[in-house]
């Protein structure tokens, strides 16, 4: 038997941020029309394989929601108050954007499949057209509203195109412009040569339309493609119109990033709209704390759910405090512990009988991360000597404790693709612990000489360039403070014997977590080129933005063509073909466990504890339908 397939993909603020059915069935796209009344909006996916268990309590299902109260969510990623994708947003911050933003036009349900969210669209039209693009056309509700009280229209879905896809937005500070990516038009309007985006199209008060480029069909992820969301115009750009006289819509006004910086960034970190189930009220820079309250004017989720608590506090918690915080009440739900000390001390609450627990696969991966256009991890042979140099199953053992395992690729444990061909990508590289390969590839690399420019006997190694110069094996490693996994890493692998008698140097610059992510999303000037954190896949499986040779949401900044290539063309597959999808994805895994710009440490199993006056949370499943989609069902009662 099969394990029912989850859809997954990279986060990234939308790289986010960031994102099948068995059997591959797609929707037609030759002139179809269906009423939005939650049927699948296009090939869908079942829940992971892996099932969460819920423990430590009966079932809420038989009692009577209630509302009112105040819920304190624990999280130990530290906020930093930037909610919008795009940006500096991280784990914590996108769950509390994932709580005050809604109405798309295509989400995931329980089961993880795509539909159509007939809360939003009232009518939702796809055609093939001679050209070989597919237009994907919405008729929405008429009675969407802001948090404020402004009505939602169409365009505020184009909006959303338009602005988060301009050339602008990176000169704005942002990360990523890649909004409208696979829609025709995109490329010119995105560098700037047109100021009309062909493929999304204003045709009136409350419809719209987008065009995927040819160049991305067939598509395995078809329908999720057209997905769309609503942008609050006003806030971002005052004074601000679109039109659309027939060729695609465009903004009445030129955008230019010196005049709009201010405005554009003042906005983003204090937002004052939303079309979520929650409002931000405040936000607290000491605590890094949020207080969000009930959006009055929230319709609801796809199945018409609205949020029953009154008050979420979503809080920022230190680690080694974190368990004493749930016990006392200072939070009354503690989200994503993977650590294994942590899930022991939860379980000690649940066995007193006070807290109750779920548990699910994680649907990504705890990594060092390689930067690799500067330093000695530009060469692929010295990442591959530094995952020789770590036992990443002891490791994986030492800090889940049992609860993970090691993967070998850009995947999560939770992921359908990776059992359907588990024998091919058991034969990956598993980089199994040698001191000897290592340094064969160091070698390889070159770093073939001592401080003096002479062949190698002992210390650190070197490599001479083509100036002249000599360059030492040292690796910049940035970490964050108050961090198991960094200090585990500096005892496994930058501190150990086996790295110094390689011939190597790590070395560790300890920062705020904040700090961090600004050095990785390259906003602060720096020379690090490797750190170590967490990666989530989305709903929707596409490594193109991750590894497109100088794309802006390439972290790794790896010019690998092939695997560029790969990364592309995986899922430019009819949706009826799985076979051929699932060995486009085995290609791809092997360029990417050869070139290594990450090395996966583990991919672990979840646990949210809880105390037991929530009620309504188990429905977690899995990693995708997390607390920030199964809260509209939840309740407290003291």
């Amino acid at each position: 038997m099969k394990k029912k397939k989850l859809l997954s993909a990279l986060l990234a603020g939308v790289m986010a941020v960031t994102l099948t059915a068995c059997g591959g069935n797609s929707a037609s796209t030759e002139g179809s029309t269906s009423a939005a009344s939650g049927s699948t909006a296009s090939t869908a996916s079942a829940a992971s394989g892996s099932t969460s268990t819920a423990s430590g309590s009966t079932s809420s299902a038989t009692e009577t929601p209630v509302d009112g109260g105040q819920l304190i969510i624990g999280d130990q990623t530290q906020s930093n108050g930037d909610i919008y994708p795009y940006w500096s947003n991280n784990v914590s911050d996108n769950s509390v954007y994932k709580l005050t933003s809604g109405y798309d036009t295509i989400v995931v349900d329980k089961n993880g499949k795509f539909v159509v969210d007939p809360q939003v669209v009232k009518e939702k039209t796809d055609k093939k057209n001679d050209d070989g693009t597919i237009t994907t056309t919405y008729k929405l509700q008429e009675d969407l509203k802001w948090s404020n009280g402004e009505g939602i229209t169409a365009k505020d879905y184009v909006f959303r195109y338009l602005f988060f896809s301009s050339p602008q937005l990176v000169e704005m500070g942002a990360s990523d412009n890649t909004e409208g990516s696979k829609l025709v038009g995109f490329a010119d309007f995105n560098a700037g040569k047109t100021k009309v985006f062909k493929g999304v199209r204003l045709l009136g008060d409350y419809e719209f339309s987008v065009t995927i480029n040819k160049d991305y069909l067939p598509n395995y992820y078809q329908d999720a493609l057209t997905a769309s969301s609503a942008g609050y115009m006003k806030g971002w750009l005052p004074g601000y119109d679109i039109k659309d006289d027939g060729k695609g819509a465009y903004f009445t006004k030129d955008l230019d990033a010196k005049k709009l910086n201010k405005q554009v960034n003042a906005y983003r970190m204090d937002l004052k709209v939303y079309s979520g189930p929650y409002m931000k009220e405040k936000y607290d820079e000491t605590s890094n704390t949020y207080t969000l309250v009930k959006n009055p004017n929230y319709k609801g989720n796809y199945e018409g759910q609205k949020p029953h608590i009154d008050t979420i506090i979503y809080k920022f918690v230190q680690p080694e405090t974190q368990m004493d915080e749930l016990n006392t009440g200072s939070v009354d739900i503690l989200v994503k512990m993977g650590e294994a000390n942590e899930i022991n001390s939860g379980m000690d609450l649940v066995d007193k009988g006070t807290h109750s627990y779920v548990d699910y696969p994680r649907n990504g991966y705890g990594r060092i991360l390689f930067v690799c256009d500067r330093g000695p991890t530009q060469y692929a042979e010295v990442r591959r000597a530094v995952a020789y140099l770590l036992d990443r199953n002891e490791f994986a053992k030492t800090f889940t404790g049992g609860h993970g395992s090691v993967v070998n690729g850009y995947y999560g444990t939770a992921q359908w693709m990776v059992e359907e061909r588990e024998d091919e990508i058991g034969k990956l590289n598993q980089y199994s612990f040698s001191v000897e390969k290592a340094v064969a590839e160091l070698e390889k690399a070159g770093f073939t000489l001592g401080k003096d420019g002479k062949p190698y006997k002992s210390g650190l190694r070197y490599k001479k360039l083509d100036d002249g110069k000599l360059m030492p094996l040292t690796i910049k490693w940035c970490s964050s403070e108050n961090n198991p996994v960094s200090d585990l890493l500096a005892t496994k692998l930058a501190n150990s014997e086996d790295v110094k008698k390689a011939g190597m140097e790590i070395k560790q610059t300890v920062v705020t977590f904040n700090e961090l992510i600004q050095n990785y999303e390259q906003s602060k000037p720096n020379d690090y080129n490797m750190y170590n954190l967490g990666i989530g896949f989305n709903v929707l499986y596409e490594p193109e933005q991750a590894y497109k040779v100088g794309g802006p949401a390439n972290k790794n900044k790896i010019s690998d063509k092939e695997l560029a290539k790969l990364a592309k063309d995986l899922n430019l597959v009819d949706p009826s073909k799985e076979d051929e999808y699932l060995d486009k994805f085995v290609a791809f895994q092997k360029r990417w466990n050869d070139q290594l710009p990450d090395i996966p440490l583990y991919s672990n199993q979840y646990y949210d504890f809880f105390t037991k006056k929530l009620k309504g949370y188990e429905g977690i499943k899995d990693a995708i339908w997390d607390i920030t989609s199964q809260l509209n069902y939840c309740w407290v009662q003291e």
